[in-house]
């Protein structure tokens, strides 16, 4: 059967997001800037370069005239050009133009390019089975846009991971040197002449009880805060979150970390990916333990595997890992 553009679009992408998660994109391709996507096309225009990619070239620049090379179309071809690209492959556009589809398949060398009327294209030989989206490197994204799927809300907090209980925050309030100034001046004005002196003395000695009470409970909620932290301050991985423990505690087949006031705070695993909406992106990560999916709400190395980076999601995650998942469920 012959292959429509957006099945071709599809498979170029997979090929794109296959070399990406290998690290084995072009130098232009891995650090993405317009700049550099059009050092990349000059510097492949010193190779071999076919009649149709020829054209493809020509018809990306818009100088349709053979009597210059591609390198010297590419050299004059204005940057701006390159940075749709740019924005698409970073997940910032929608729908990409066509000539930037065919620019990317000839950068990666997609070996079923150009897309042509009536052609059959598989991709076979440039998206391995097995190989997609594996477990090494980081991933870009593609557009939500990408099929006209519309990004629904953000979850509510109620479909959210169930996380570690919030420490209420101590309140500390000293009266402030006008709130005593008022409460004086109100005691002044409605009391007796006579007992000026007797009113005076109980507003000192309500300013000190209040002080004192004040400091009772930031003294005490120091304490509990500290006491709930632990010894010296370490923290652990707990089924989805982070808990605070003393660094002397052994916990069996637990790493014990120093503590991350911030990462104990906000670092949990979504327990409910079906909640994952194309927002996510940004602020989402993930990695592929054992050949299953895990999603968290913070970067950085993976709270159970040890040496392990956490990768940013993208749409094309969200596409064949989540919503692909639920109309399976359904």
């Amino acid at each position: 059967m012959a292959t429509v553009f957006i099945d071709y679009q599809r498979l170029v992408m997979q090929a794109y997001e296959q070399q990406r998660e290998n690290n084995t994109l072009p130098h232009g391709l891995m650090y993405l800037t317009p700049a550099k996507l059009k050092e990349e096309c000059v510097k492949k225009c010193t190779t071999d370069v076919s009649r149709k990619d020829e054209k493809v070239i020509r018809d990306f620049c818009g100088d349709l005239s053979e009597s210059k090379s591609c390198q010297a179309i590419l050299q004059r071809c204005d940057t701006d050009k390159f940075r749709p690209l740019v924005n698409y492959l970073r997940g910032k556009s929608g729908r990409p133009d066509e000539k930037n589809i065919e620019l990317l398949a000839w950068l990666i060398d997609f070996r079923g390019r150009p897309w042509e009327m009536g052609k059959t294209i598989t991709g076979e030989e440039d998206i391995k089975e097995g190989l997609v989206l594996d477990d090494t490197g980081p991933a870009t994204g593609i557009p939500a846009a990408r099929f006209g799927l519309l990004a629904t809300p953000p979850p509510t907090s109620s479909d959210g991971p169930a996380g570690n209980p919030a420490i209420p925050e101590i309140p500390m309030h000293l009266p402030s040197m006008n709130d005593t100034k008022g409460k004086e001046n109100e005691s002044v004005e409605t009391a007796e002449p006579s007992k000026e002196k007797q009113t005076g003395r109980k507003s000192t000695k309500t300013l000190a009880a209040a002080v004192m009470i004040s400091l009772v409970l930031g003294t005490g909620g120091m304490w509990w805060w500290k006491d709930k932290l632990g010894s010296g301050g370490c923290m652990y991985w707990h089924e989805d979150h982070y808990e605070p423990v003393a660094c002397d505690q052994k916990i069996p087949y637990t790493t014990v970390i120093a503590l991350d006031a911030e990462k104990q705070q906000h670092f949990r695993k979504i327990t409910r990916p079906d909640t994952i909406t194309y927002q996510a992106v940004g602020k989402v990560w993930y990695a592929k333990i054992k050949g299953k999916m895990e999603y968290y709400t913070w970067a950085g190395e993976h709270p159970e595997v040890s040496g392990y980076q956490l990768k940013p999601i993208t749409p094309y995650i969200i596409d064949n890992h989540i919503h692909s998942t639920v109309s399976t469920n359904q």
